[in-house]
């Protein structure tokens, strides 16, 4: 199959104010609008069972799993939105929803992605704490401490947002349908430090700790069973199940995630220049960084067993059966 370069256009073709466009082939067109809608059923669906199952199932009430909750609030809120707008905007490249939205969709996009960021690092020393300092976790990492945390991420994720955009600007009247965000001059950096460097770097650290704590641990047990003389299988699965979990975890939670956002970040801190093929290179990385959204949950809650528990209750609509919110998920 010949390859044909995309041809260029306008927004609306019949207006003379009208912003210019790429026009694809119409197969890249489907394949594109396919991806996109599986991606924001995912995005939406997937959160939203997050949301309800942690909320409806008393055994889920867990400090950590409220992070969880939190995180998977913000996802969906992404999900109804930002997302659909953004996926328009990449395969389009117009902006066809007013100039009104689109200082709200710039809000709200830099909004959740400091809150979801945030999350991120919180959810990190959280786990870091509990699997190092268990005793510290256990009497100090209450529902309360929780919830004022989660309070703290979101008030933070609001005045950091507000600041940046405040020293920044929106161009909507360059030509019609048009929404561009223009930081200060050093607002790359500082997007890259705040959000990037500073708490990736936190999360490294933390899962690499727990990652040492936990093979520390499976050596521990591993011995402990020799000594007791336990039977031949104990002995081989013990160690490799601690060691697994832990790296599953590490490169699950960073890995995934830095490998989404890492080059779109960079693209921005490095890139300048505007040409088509930058704007298709950039669209191409913003589709790849929009694909968290929908790994989330996967990642933060379809990975343990008691949430799939939990999300066949909720499917089978045995959720709305009396009790249902005190049956043992572990």
């Amino acid at each position: 199959m010949e390859f044909k370069k995309p041809q260029l256009g306008c927004c609306f073709p019949n207006n003379n104010a009208s912003c210019y466009k790429l026009i694809y082939e119409t197969d890249v067109y489907v394949c594109l609008y396919i991806f996109s809608v599986l991606l924001n059923s995912v995005t939406i669906c997937g959160n939203l069972l997050v949301v309800i199952s942690i909320s409806h199932f008393v055994q889920l009430h867990t400090p950590t799993n409220f992070l969880l909750l939190s995180l998977a609030a913000a996802d969906f809120l992404v999900g109804l939105f930002v997302l659909p707008f953004s996926l328009v905007l990449q395969i389009e490249t117009c902006w066809y929803f007013g100039v009104i939205y689109c200082y709200v969709y710039v809000a709200l996009a830099n909004i959740f992605d400091v809150a979801i960021v945030t999350h991120l690092v919180l959810i990190s020393i959280d786990r870091y704490i509990a699997v190092c300092n268990p005793f510290f976790y256990s009497s100090n990492i209450t529902h309360n401490i929780t919830n004022v945390s989660i309070v703290v991420m979101w008030l933070y994720s609001f005045i950091f947002t507000f600041t940046f955009v405040y020293f920044s600007y929106i161009e909507t009247g360059k030509c019609e349908q048009y929404c561009v965000f223009y930081g200060y001059e050093y607002s790359a950096f500082v997007f890259l430090l705040f959000l990037f460097i500073i708490p990736y770097l936190v999360m490294i650290c933390a899962y690499t700790r727990i990652f040492i704590v936990a093979k520390k641990h499976s050596k521990a047990i591993k011995c402990l069973i020799e000594k007791m003389q336990s039977v031949e299988s104990s002995n081989s699965n013990t160690p490799k199940t601690s060691e697994t979990k832990a790296a599953k975890t590490l490169g699950l939670v960073v890995g995934v995630f830095m490998v989404c956002w890492l080059p779109l970040t960079l693209f921005d801190f490095c890139v300048y220049d505007t040409s088509a093929l930058l704007d298709e290179i950039r669209n191409f990385l913003v589709l790849v960084s929009e694909v968290t959204f929908g790994i989330n949950p996967i990642i933060y809650a379809f990975f343990y067993p008691w949430f799939r528990k939990a999300l066949k209750i909720t499917l089978s609509f045995k959720i709305f059966s009396p009790s249902s919110s005190v049956i043992n998920l572990l």
